[in-house]
């Protein structure tokens, strides 16, 4: 337990350094642009102020690295989401230096900062999976692993050993190909002695999955065997036996299960879609999210105005209006925004977030089984009218 806080405490540092160096930088930037300028009644920018407009985005990375607190490959990615404000501002003054004053040294300082930015998103990633210890195994952290050979990514989950970056290093995390443990029946390292091809099947283009190759040079493979896949996985005599051990421990005890999640329980209604519907791995409703996020505009604003109450800050009063205390009717509203909020919260949950989850419990499955979960039957009856279609 010991360790994990302290490579979680060293990730979370990193983000921090990223975030705070971005800052810095702009704000060095902007002074050095208002030199140039000879503006004496403005002042430039300061770490607070561009800090007061970054908020937005480091509340996105926090609720990004709590919703990824296992995945720890996806680390990087709310890494360069915190750095975002900074380096933003610091293209936009790189842009003034270089267009209005001649500087081209700026984008030399720019280009730097990006490769910082970059290096301390990987450097995330090394901290809280390298090395492979005891520990790392018997947590539920996600694991990443290179292949030999291949852009192709192998990553120990909690719950399933995935293949990613099929397409692209960019789509790092989608177009996935899976083998959960309750689909798992072997895996073992194996000795490749001629070169051969590997295919899968991922449903990232559309309602078809569509097939995948890669080559499987001479070597240490994983051969892994699925209820619904089967992978050779080229990969290094270190990498392979420390993945083996860790999808063993991982695994051991869970029942095998010989048919897809939707073929043993009753469909659920968001499941029940159209022909046309293209059943996709790289799906996601994130406008669920933004949707939820709107409905919870009332509690925040029932937060601003208790803390602006509660706190005293001169500041928080006079943006929400409390200066003095709260007057017959301000408690109104206050009181209306409290029935609102606990409405909005429970709309939020049921028709967004819970949504959501529904929908990436049935991504999964789609991951680790091919097919897509059958049509709805033909009842004869016309959409939406509950009454029988004529016969001619």
């Amino acid at each position: 337990m010991i360790e994990l806080f302290l490579r979680r405490v060293a990730g979370l540092a990193l983000v921090a350094i990223a975030a705070l160096l971005t800052l810095v930088v702009a704000v060095r930037l902007g002074e050095w642009e208002n030199t140039f300028a000879t503006r004496r009644s403005v002042q430039p920018l300061s770490v607070a102020d561009i800090s007061e407009g970054a908020v937005a985005f480091w509340i996105i990375t926090i609720c990004g690295l709590a919703w990824h607190c296992r995945r720890m490959p996806m680390w990087r990615v709310w890494t360069r989401w915190a750095a975002f404000p900074g380096v933003y501002i610091a293209l936009l003054q790189t842009f003034a230096l270089v267009a209005d004053h001649d500087q081209p040294i700026a984008l030399l300082v720019v280009v730097g900062l990006l490769g910082a930015c970059w290096t301390l998103g990987e450097l995330v990633v090394l901290v809280t999976t390298r090395p492979v210890t005891s520990a790392l195994t018997a947590s539920g952290w996600e694991i990443p692993f290179p292949t030999r050979g291949l852009k192709i990514r192998l990553c120990v989950r909690e719950d399933r050993l995935v293949l990613d970056s099929l397409v692209s290093r960019r789509k790092r995390s989608r177009d996935v190909v899976a083998v959960p443990w309750t689909a798992m029946r072997l895996i073992e390292l194996v000795e490749v002695e001629q070169e051969m091809t590997c295919q899968v099947i991922i449903n990232a283009d559309g309602d078809i999955g569509r097939p995948r190759t890669f080559d499987v040079t001479p070597g240490p493979a994983l051969h892994v065997v699925g209820t619904a896949r089967e992978l050779l996985i080229p990969v290094t005599p270190e990498v392979g036996t420390t993945a083996l051990t860790m999808v063993q421990a991982r695994s051991a005890g869970v029942e095998v299960v010989e048919r897809p999640l939707w073929s043993y329980r009753p469909l659920r209604k968001h499941e029940l879609r159209p022909a046309n519907w293209e059943f996709r791995t790289d799906s996601r409703p994130y406008i669920l999210l933004l949707v939820g996020a709107f409905l919870l505009m009332p509690l925040y604003m029932l937060t601003m105005i208790t803390l602006s109450v509660v706190t005293g800050s001169a500041e928080l009063q006079k943006d929400w209006a409390t200066e003095g205390g709260l007057d017959q009717q301000y408690r109104v509203i206050v009181g209306g925004l409290g029935l609102v909020s606990v409405v909005f919260v429970y709309l939020a949950y049921r028709f967004c977030y819970k949504a959501f989850l529904d929908f990436m419990e049935g991504q999964g499955a789609i991951e680790a089984f091919p097919e897509a979960p059958p049509l709805p039957p033909k009842t004869g009856t016309v959409p939406g009218s509950g009454k029988k279609r004529k016969k001619r």
